[in-house]
């Protein structure tokens, strides 16, 4: 059906279809990726048997009735041929080898679901006759493969035909045989049904390969004449062609998964011109002849062509464009500058600035600019505090009369907003503070480092005398008041014996320990060694070794 719309032929498909066989000539398979794709996969020795239900051949043997998955035919020697699968770069790639029976019998079978009514297939495998020429001298059967589409629903058969014979050759030949189907209106489903027609056993075994279930598309060929089309276009689909050439359209057939494949060819010369635009702003007039234009439109002119019946089309096209007007807000900190065109603004206030732009049109922006400044600091900028020591930090603004505070890291202060955060931490770090311009967004930081001072203080009497005259009777442990814990004292004689032992006891700055008794027994004079853990009030535990004297 042909209609004229505008200046060009608009071409419309209508395409009718019967379900059954449909013939080579009618359509051609989809370039696309396939529906279903089996090559029987590859391996160094016998493949895995087929699933339940796709032969009803018995597996894992070359005798009749049987099959086997291998990547070779050489396995029934001075019978079959010694070749490979058809699947093409495929090393070691697995194929399917049927010795035929002595009566027609199915040897493939699968159902496919999930497909699309109302829509052409094709589906197709590679076959091979598998017997060298003297196998069977004077009684050679040849394979004759029979293709039965039906409908798994209620057992109809769709459409069935045969192949030719599958001759022997000298060597191992592929052939590729196909079949034609189309599903019903409501039709989802197909079982596919593939059965050796031979009727002795002798020749009548075949091998299989890379079988597939393919869309079926329509095409059709087209040819015109660039002078014979209205307006010097044809549109086919979504695409309209001016050009000489051959073009191709993939056009949706309604309710169906086929395309109709569309090759165009177009001959003769160009009748219908590129398009000429001008642009023009708005209020003013572009002189074209004799005509004069101030809007925006579109029009044909009909020029004489190289032959005097066929003319050709010069579309041209008038843009009215209108001026802008662009308006723009900015917020400006302390030293920062915004550029309109080769002008610069860094106060506040509102500019306008007259702009071309690509069209050549003015443009007008309007730039309203607000200006902030905010200093924050903080004093001083390191500082040292004992562990346990609570530290007060205080930050000074300026600037600014309306502003938000932020302190970071939050961990171990008292708020994080506040200007005067109170600080508890046990390790060392950088506190920084930032100050925004509520106004302006405008913001500045400043940081303080903090470090805590190690706490290793700790003091114990070299020598002591427990001679029970009131002076240093009991060995003393003497700490900074970071220690909170005696985790465990201990004390040894030269022999590594354990005289002294206590753990698990509060500290505070000093500590009373060993009288110099051992079991109720005044130890010996003499040095003794020692070993201490204390536990810091963030629960880190420090040792300390060392040795004393014991006189009486």
């Amino acid at each position: 059906m042909l209609t004229t719309e505008g200046t060009g032929m608009r071409l419309l498909f209508l395409c009718f279809f019967l379900p059954g066989w449909l013939s080579a000539q009618e359509c051609l398979p989809d370039p696309r990726p396939p529906i279903f794709f089996d090559d029987f996969g590859n391996g160094t020795g016998s493949g895995e048997a087929l699933p339940a239900g796709t032969t009803t051949f018995t597996f894992g043997s070359t005798e009749t009735n049987h099959y086997v998955v291998s990547n070779t035919t050489g396995i029934k020697p001075n019978f079959w041929h010694d070749d490979l699968d058809h699947t093409e770069g495929d090393t070691d790639g697995y194929m399917l080898i049927f010795n035929a029976a002595t009566s027609p019998l199915t040897f493939y079978q699968k159902t496919f679901t999930d497909l699309c009514p109302n829509t052409y297939y094709i589906f197709s495998g590679y076959f091979a006759n598998v017997v060298i020429p003297i196998a069977c001298i004077g009684d050679q059967e040849k394979p004759n493969v029979q293709f039965t589409v039906s409908n798994p629903v209620d057992s109809s058969v769709m459409v069935s035909e045969a192949t030719r014979e599958i001759f022997f050759r000298s060597f191992l030949t592929w052939e590729e045989h196909s079949i034609r189907f189309r599903t019903g209106p409501n039709q989802t489903a197909v079982m596919i049904q593939l059965t050796n027609n031979g009727g002795r056993s002798c020749g009548n075994d075949l091998a299989i390969d890379d079988i597939s279930l393919r869309l079926c598309n329509v095409q059709v060929q087209q040819s015109f004449d660039i002078c014979d089309l209205p307006g010097g276009s044809l549109t086919v689909g979504q695409s309209t062609y001016t050009e000489p050439g051959t073009y191709f359209e993939a056009l949706p057939v309604p309710n169906s998964c086929n395309d109709t494949l569309v090759a165009t060819t177009l001959t003769g010369e160009t009748r219908l011109l590129p398009t000429i635009r001008y642009t023009i702003c708005q209020g003013d007039t572009l002189e074209f002849g004799s005509r004069r234009f101030a809007e925006s439109i579109s029009f044909v002119d009909t020029l004489s062509g190289l032959n005097p019946s066929c003319p050709r089309y010069q579309p041209y096209e008038v843009m009215a464009k209108s001026r802008q007007i662009i308006e723009q807000d900015v917020s400006l900190c302390h030293g920062e500058t915004f550029q309109v065109a080769n002008r610069r603004y860094s106060t506040a206030g509102t500019y306008i600035d007259s702009l071309s732009s690509q069209t050549g049109c003015d443009s007008i922006v309007i730039t309203n600019i607000i200006t902030g400044s905010i200093e924050v600091d903080l004093s001083p900028s390191m500082v040292e505090v004992k562990l346990g020591q609570d530290l007060q930090l205080t930050s000074t603004v300026r600037l600014s009369g309306l502003y938000s505070l932020t302190w970071e890291p939050a961990v171990g202060l008292t708020c994080t907003d506040c200007p005067d955060p109170l600080l508890s931490t046990s390790v060392s770090g950088v506190y920084k503070v930032i100050a925004t311009d509520i106004p302006s967004g405008c913001a500045d930081s400043a940081t303080v480092q903090v470090t805590i001072l190690d706490c290793d203080q700790v003091f114990i009497p070299n020598a002591f005398s427990p001679n029970f005259d009131g002076v240093n009777d009991r060995l003393g442990l003497f700490t900074a008041d970071c220690f909170t814990r005696l985790s465990s004292w201990r004390i040894f004689d030269r022999w590594g014996a354990l005289v002294y032992e206590v753990n698990d006891q509060a500290m505070s700055s000093e500590y009373y320990g060993w009288d110099g008794q051992i079991k109720g027994q005044p130890a010996s004079e003499g040095v003794y060694g020692y070993q201490i853990v204390l536990e810091l009030e963030n629960g880190v535990q420090k040792q300390f070794r060392g040795e004393l004297l014991l006189m009486r």
